[in-house]
């Protein structure tokens, strides 16, 4: 048997769906973990929609793992983003950023250490993002900020999906950055679907979860991720949750 991992969901799954909608179907499953898509709730909603989310969490037994992934404009966001995702309680924050701005990256940093709370640079492609000097999309892009800020708090959140559209191995990816993943992704692509759930395509998740052993010191959940049609995705979050169980034994 391979790593003792749980499964999750990133929230974006469902993002045609109220967050209550979503906790309903996800009793459809044995997923009780969820990596929170801030379309569900941001850290700019009032105080009563925080507090009734946070009791809808809790009342349906989900936990958050993880929240993201935010999109960071400017370094003055930083501190506000990772106190909502410790209040949460997320063990980390997803970002995405140019790889450039180190203001940013020294923002993380300094709030991470202040709440104790792990930040995650999030690799995109040209799937969602036409300049992908602005995202981190490559091996080296990623390497190079955790190179110049070797921190403990700070690491990645390897999507598979998004490295796949690159022609990034994510194999090649666990194997360089092993020490520094923080949170991955799991989302596939296919001849049907650029975006599709994980071990419907190129994505070898068995393979995956043994090099994440070998490599890594992972204690997030397997989030799955995708982005199917609306009418698809609660069949295909069972699919998937039996796909990366099954890698798992």
């Amino acid at each position: 048997m391979t790593g003792d991992y749980a499964v999750g969901v990133q929230t974006v799954v469902f993002q045609h769906r109220t967050l209550e909608e979503l906790l309903s179907d996800l009793a459809e499953t044995g997923i009780d973990a969820v990596d929170l898509w801030e379309g569900h709730l941001s850290a700019d909603d009032d105080e009563e929609t925080v507090a009734a989310a946070e009791r809808a969490l809790s009342a349906a037994g989900v936990s958050v793992c993880g929240y993201g992934v935010v999109d960071i404009e400017d370094a003055e966001q930083v501190r506000g983003y990772v106190a909502f995702a410790d209040r949460l309680g997320a063990s980390y924050l997803a970002v995405n950023y140019p790889p450039d701005r180190d203001d940013v990256t020294e923002a993380l940093v300094e709030a991470a250490a202040e709440f104790d709370v792990d930040v995650a640079v999030h690799n995109y492609s040209s799937v969602h993002h036409d300049d992908l000097s602005a995202v981190f999309s490559s091996i080296d892009d990623v390497r190079a900020v955790l190179e110049r800020y070797d921190d403990p708090r700070l690491g990645v959140c390897v999507d598979t999906g998004h490295f796949l559209v690159e022609d990034v191995d994510p194999e090649d990816v666990i194997r360089e950055l092993g020490d520094r993943i923080v949170a991955v992704h799991l989302k596939d692509t296919t001849e049907a679907e650029i975006e599709d759930l994980p071990g419907a395509g190129r994505l070898d998740l068995p393979t995956l979860v043994a090099l994440l052993d070998e490599h890594a010191d992972l204690t997030a959940p397997l989030v799955v991720e995708y982005e199917l049609p609306e009418d698809r995705a609660v069949a295909a979050l069972r699919e998937a949750e039996a796909n990366v169980r099954a890698a798992l034994e």
